[in-house]
């Protein structure tokens, strides 16, 4: 357009100058012999007002034009979107936090509860004057953090995101404001609030199975559960949010209420979980990591304590150490103070009772010996010779005690934990066949092992049971799998799930940590039963039984009938055998235990219940042995918890 207007422009001056050239005598330019030139000025003088005088219109057309158009696009094509944009300046949404459902232990007393806490918020839209500048934001934020500690590297991610409400602060109290609070009352942007806050009554001693709570992934600052309970019952617990709509001025001061929708409370959660043996547990635990050993070798590094009511499945202990305190994280942490939790050697994020594999040692020969009597390798009279060890070719296989056990039968040998006697049914020796891998497989699994027991809570792992297929399988392999070493890994909770198997008259639960949601109790689901035949089952119970009387492994417990009124108890000792990431030999120390003994499914079926009976597996990692330092921690709980009933 603008070369068009240019050519007629040149066109119509052209024109005008012949016309002018018509009516006035032109003097001729010339050069005349000792004169200087001669310049008709009338003609020059002209042609350059005429010439300004029609750039000056065509200037005044042409910027109309422009406003015209501009108008045009503002009003007719985009004028949907800064009608949008305008309203976004001009209304707000101000979300309020709901308060999240109480969490109470099987007693009724609380563990998780809420309290008033004040929090700073960012508007970006207004700091950034509409988002045109959004380093105006990131400028506030830095001289904030000289007021109070912020998390300065997630707070400038979230302005370039284009989040609109950042919370910059939340947790703090009275006096962290009162610096603050006289620095950004004239900053319109900035605001404080007054919202429920996480409170965990007991620190660090439910973290791993309750959790903790935390801001949300979406654009509004949303408080939603990261872990445990808190996670996996996110729905129930978390509430609705609620909010207003406001419209505000220039300066983002809302003067005016356009609609207000009040948060909806969450709804209360009761755990199968009791208080007292928990807090035991998680001081048990800690006790025995911080105890200093003689043998550097033998020192505790973690450990995870699992206790259910076997007739159920229900947990009633779920306790993981190293831990970490969920208050720290729900007042919110710098991403360094994260990260240096994160990255701690001792794993205080990582749910030992759940989420790790290790190997199980001896308490797998619970299955290694169901798998034998079912598949009729051996039966209850077959002995077999134990010297101490067992040679294939240039191999040897050694029992754990190296003088041997001498003549050893399938009681004797869960009583004593002879591991020459479950090398042979395992693997074969001697004339005795064996069960071979597919078979220790097969009934691996058939006990859970290798897959998830389906616990309420996320972070569960399957564990591993070897099958003997994904690698070269030797005849050794087969053997130390038949005694829980090599590359079987279990997690303490599929672990104390067959030890209740043998508590409760054949039954594999599913377990479950909490008992009631809003009145409603989640059903009891069973995994499996019956596995066994009856005399498979009361053999293996009998021999659990010999394990914690004299003569057994587990010698903690050798006086606990006599102490607690006749209740007898059935338990196995493990000590399992690695190499760490230093290329150091440790061991794990595993035992599991039930009581009381002879109250089985059948007797509450038709008695109703006297005691509540428990099932517990003790495991402690990187050091020591299943008699001489998992025992006794199962033997101070157990004392806790039929003392109290």
């Amino acid at each position: 357009m603008k070369n068009i207007l240019l050519e007629e422009f040149d066109k119509f001056n052209e024109k005008t100058m012949k016309h002018f050239r018509k009516k006035e005598a032109i003097p001729v330019i010339g050069v005349e012999a000792g004169y200087k030139p001669i310049i008709n000025e009338f003609a020059i003088n002209g042609r350059t007002k005429l010439v300004t005088y029609f750039s000056l219109v065509f200037l005044v057309l042409f910027i109309g034009a422009v406003f015209v158009g501009k108008a045009f696009f503002l009003q007719i094509v985009a004028g949907d979107t800064y009608n949008e944009l305008s309203n976004k300046n001009r209304i707000r949404k101000i979300t309020s936090q709901p308060e999240r459902g109480v969490i109470f232990d099987r007693n009724k007393k609380i563990i998780a509860r809420n309290k008033p806490a004040f929090g700073v918020e960012m508007n970006t839209d207004i700091c950034s004057l509409g988002r045109k500048d959004l380093d105006l934001c990131k400028t506030l934020t830095y001289k904030i953090n000289e007021y109070i500690p912020i998390d300065l590297s997630r707070i400038l991610k979230e302005i370039d995101d284009g989040k609109n409400i950042i919370i910059l602060a939340s947790g703090l109290q009275k006096e962290d404001l009162i610096k603050l609070e006289s620095n950004i009352s004239q900053i319109p942007s900035v605001t404080v609030s007054t919202s429920p806050q996480r409170d965990y009554l007991y620190n660090n001693v439910f973290a791993h199975v309750v959790g903790y709570v935390g801001l949300g992934d979406t654009l509004e600052p949303i408080i939603v559960g990261k872990s445990g309970v808190e996670e996996f019952y996110d729905s129930f617990i978390s509430g609705v949010p609620g909010g207003k709509i406001v419209e505000v001025d220039a300066l983002g001061s809302s003067y005016k209420l356009i609609s207000e929708e009040k948060s909806i409370p969450g709804k209360d959660i009761i755990l199968n979980l009791d208080l007292e043996l928990q807090k035991k547990a998680y001081e048990l635990l800690e006790k025995a990591v911080k105890t200093e050993k003689e043998d550097k070798q033998d020192k505790v590094v973690g450990g995870a304590i699992l206790a259910q009511n076997p007739l159920t499945g229900v947990v009633l202990a779920l306790a993981s150490y190293p831990s970490f305190d969920p208050n720290v994280l729900v007042g919110g942490i710098s991403f360094e103070e994260y990260k240096k939790l994160s990255n701690d050697p001792s794993f205080p994020f990582y749910n030992r009772a759940v989420s790790a594999g290790y190997p199980p040692g001896s308490t797998f020969k619970i299955v290694t010996a169901s798998a034998a009597l079912e598949q009729k390798v051996i039966n209850q009279a077959d002995e077999i010779v134990d010297n101490g060890f067992i040679q294939v070719g240039s191999y040897v296989f050694r029992n754990w005690k190296t003088d041997g056990h001498g003549n050893v039968n399938l009681l004797r040998a869960l009583q004593v934990s002879n591991d020459t006697y479950f090398y042979t049914v395992g693997g074969g020796h001697g004339g005795i066949g064996g069960l071979g891998i597919e078979n220790l497989f097969s009934w691996g699994q058939k006990f859970g092992l290798g897959r998830k027991t389906g616990i309420d809570i996320p972070g569960e792992s399957d564990g591993f049971m070897p099958d003997g297929k994904y690698k070269e399988w030797y005849l050794g392999d087969t053997y130390i799998t038949s005694i829980g070493q090599g590359d079987v890994l279990t997690t303490p909770l599929q672990i104390n799930n067959i030890t209740s198997y043998f508590a409760n008259g054949g039954v594999l639960y599913k377990p479950q940590i909490v008992k009631e949601v809003f009145g409603e109790s989640p059903k009891i689901e069973v995994i499996a039963k019956d596995l066994v035949n009856p005399d498979t089952y009361n053999l293996i119970r009998t021999g659990l039984k010999m394990a914690v009387e004299p003569g057994g492994t587990g010698y903690p417990l050798f006086d606990f009938s006599r102490r607690h009124g006749g209740i007898e108890l059935g338990g196995k000792t493990g000590t399992s055998e690695y190499i760490n990431s230093k290329g150091e030999p440790k061991t794990h120390a595993w035992f599991t235990v039930f009581g009381p003994y002879n109250i089985g499914l059948e007797y509450f079926k038709n008695l109703g219940p006297k005691i509540t009976p428990i099932s517990l597996t003790v495991f402690l990692e990187g050091g020591g042995s299943g008699s001489d330092d998992a025992a006794p921690i199962a033997k101070e709980l157990l004392d806790l918890w039929f003392s109290q009933k």
